[in-house]
């Protein structure tokens, strides 16, 4: 604790912030989670994590088409989150750390990637596996 208030209030706002990051990950992922256990082709999901990565991994089928919708699933509910914060708070900002995750639908990440692959597949079943890490 301190006395000084403006410190106290730097703390405050860096705090929040962070927890505004985290929450942004936490239903981007959640959301993947979600509708990946929609489709009955997913027979698990392994979760992933490293230094700055968290991402969960489906284990068994589907089709083009649902890789496509669970890909737009996480980011969408961010923004979707995003969205709510900017009417709740709008001066506050911390809407941005849920709308930026639209980024994450370009080519250059997993779910711009899939994405893609989802729309190249479209009707078609895709095999889902856990990557084989070489250590």
């Amino acid at each position: 604790m301190t006395t000084d208030p403006i410190l106290f209030q730097a703390g405050l706002w860096l705090l929040v912030h962070v927890l505004c990051l985290l929450c942004g990950f936490l239903v981007h992922e959640w959301s993947h989670a979600a509708g990946m256990r929609l489709f009955h082709g997913i027979s698990d999901v392994v979760v992933s994590s490293g230094i700055l990565c968290f991402s969960v991994i489906p284990v068994g089928h589907l089709y083009g088409w649902q890789i496509a919708i669970v890909a737009i699933l996480g980011p969408g509910a961010s923004c979707l989150v995003g969205a709510l914060v900017a009417l709740l708070a709008p001066g506050s900002f911390l809407q941005y750390w849920f709308l930026l995750h639209a980024v994450f639908l370009l080519p250059f990440f997993g779910d711009g990637r899939s994405l893609i692959l989802g729309f190249r597949k479209w009707a078609r079943p895709i095999e889902l596996r856990v990557p084989v890490i070489n250590r």
